[in-house]
């Protein structure tokens, strides 16, 4: 059992500028030791610097930091961990080709007498130190054949190897699969069994209310509210978060969808590491059909064969167009960009690999790819007072902030980059069919609502809208129908209930078809008393 002061961590008046930017400014808070503490706040609100500040990434401009009642001034990162701190960033500092024990011992390295490293010695010592069985690996295991959740087991593996009794999580279940992000409580709560004081930066009011212990608000790098969970009202943390009241979602009106713009019939993809079996099922306009199922269900795949990016059977038609089930890159890149001109939008899974140039501009990755409608070019030349007005315009439309048009989109936080593609692909284009895969992974409350409303816009709009979400409460906000998919297979189906006294989908039926190969019988799926769950 680790021992210590009651106060873990103070902040006292703490700032922080860069430059001309105020990012956290006089925050002033407690947090006892021994529980799980949520720092809560927009895109941009100044959480991670904070955290940052209480890690020794950054020196203070002003204030006090007082660790287990010293007050604290941090040269570097070491000192802190020194001290008994440690801090998982949002992107893992994993070395891929070393083995997990490797990773573990690197900067700390256990050594026999001779100077050799002793693996077998480090394991021993590791061992005895973990607080849950959840947390043991394969020691020996290259960390690049590791799942996110288990790299992420490394991080945490990594600190307590270095013994810290204060631990930082920024946005720890971003990239974590449902059942991962139950694990990853387990564990941090084993954590606060042994004293451990545990920091967890997130977005997600649903993971503050049903694991930790307290609230911390900042709002503009300002301090605004706190609290114990158990005593607060999930509305008393939002209105502290975005300044005021949220009014409720659009509903979502029975409609009588048009005609099928995406159709699967018996489609199979046998040559990627996850596959389809034998899948049907059509997107038409006016709807939004969700895709639930844990990560690695052929989620992935789905979209792929939908481009053409991969070989399959059976017949797929997106757009009236009709997809081969092989064909070259080149082909498959012409026919994508014929698609995009007759309406396709898509929103990738991976924003920094497959929807944004992360070294160009702002401005230039929120033109790419616009359908031909849009009058950026005349006799052959851009025309750049036009393009500049509509790029500007559709950023601020979805709330994109940014210091200029010019700066590299990687300079953005991860939110502003989501709905900077949003923007792009929803009124950078007359969009008839809307693929969105992971809509929301990263983005803050408030922006979460804005997307949501665009999308149910759209769908009033006449889109065909296809959601694949690893939130299923997002998808039960959100969808018209939701279908499952596990290990390829389509394992259920449900449509939105239209007696609210039942609720809109059954949370409990659908998570039995994510976990079950077999498809569901129809009165297995006809149970629908969950009630739905919005923002």
């Amino acid at each position: 059992m680790i021992s210590g002061p009651t106060e873990a961590v103070e902040f006292i008046g703490i700032g922080k500028s860069f430059g001309s930017c105020r990012a956290v400014d006089h925050v002033t808070g407690n947090f006892s030791a021994g529980r799980i503490h949520a720092i809560l706040g927009e895109n941009g609100a100044g959480k991670s610097t904070l955290m940052k500040l209480l890690f020794g990434l950054y020196g203070p401009t002003e204030g006090k930091i007082r660790v287990k009642g010293t007050e604290r001034h941090w040269r570097s990162p070491a000192d802190s961990m020194d001290a008994g701190l440690g801090m998982v960033q949002q992107h893992f500092t994993l070395v891929e080709s070393l083995s997990v024990i490797d990773n573990i011992m690197l900067g700390a390295e256990a050594c026999s007498a001779f100077g050799v490293l002793d693996r077998e010695r480090a394991i021993q010592l590791l061992e005895a130190e973990l607080p849950s069985a959840d947390l043991s690996l394969d020691w020996n295991r290259q960390v690049s054949d590791l799942s996110v959740g288990e790299k992420q087991k490394v991080e945490i593996l990594k600190l307590i190897a270095r013994k810290a009794d204060i631990l930082v999580l920024d946005e720890p279940t971003a990239v974590l699969a449902p059942q991962e992000i139950s694990g990853l409580f387990s564990i941090l709560k084993e954590l606060k069994k042994q004293g451990r004081t545990v920091f967890v930066i997130t977005h997600k009011l649903g993971e503050v209310f049903e694991h930790c212990d307290t609230w911390f608000v900042l709002r503009a790098g300002r301090s605004i509210a706190s609290g114990e969970v158990h005593q607060t009202k999930v509305e008393d943390v939002v209105r502290a978060m975005v300044g005021t009241n949220l009014p409720p979602l659009s509903d979502l009106s029975k409609r009588n969808p048009g005609e099928a713009r995406l159709k699967f019939e018996n489609v199979s993809v046998k040559k990627t590491s996850h596959v389809l079996n034998n899948l049907s099922f059509e997107v038409r306009s006016g709807e939004i059909v969700g895709i639930a199922g844990i990560d690695g269900s052929g989620q992935a795949e789905v979209v792929a064969a939908s481009l053409g990016l991969v070989s399959f059977s059976g017949e797929i038609t997106v757009l009236g167009d009709v997809i081969p089930g092989s064909q070259s890159s080149d082909a498959a890149a012409k026919r994508i960009e014929r698609l995009r001109n007759a309406g396709l939008a898509l929103v990738s899974e991976d924003r920094h690999t497959q929807s944004l140039w992360m070294n160009e501009s702002v401005q230039l990755n929120t033109g790419l790819g616009v359908d031909s409608t849009k009058s950026f070019f005349k006799n052959g030349l851009l025309q750049s007072k036009v393009w500049t007005t509509a790029v500007s315009n559709w950023l601020k439309s979805f709330d994109v902030r940014f210091p200029s048009l010019e700066i590299s989109v990687d300079r953005l936080s991860g939110g502003n980059q989501q709905k900077l593609i949003f923007a792009r692909e929803l009124l950078g284009r007359t969009p008839r069919l809307i693929v969105v895969h992971q809509p929301t992974r990263g983005v803050d409350f408030l922006s979460i609502r804005l997307i949501y409303e665009r999308l149910l816009e759209a769908r009033e709009g006449g889109a065909a809208i296809l959601v694949i979400s690893s939130e299923l409460d997002e998808l039960m906000t959100l969808s018209d129908r939701i279908f499952v998919l596990c290990a390829g297979r389509k394992t259920g189906e449900f449509i939105r209930a239209t007696d609210t006294a039942r609720g809109a989908f059954d949370r409990t039926a659908i998570g039995a078809a994510m976990t079950s190969a077999s498809p569901m019988t129809a009165s297995e799926q006809s149970s629908r008393k969950q009630t739905e769950v919005s923002l």
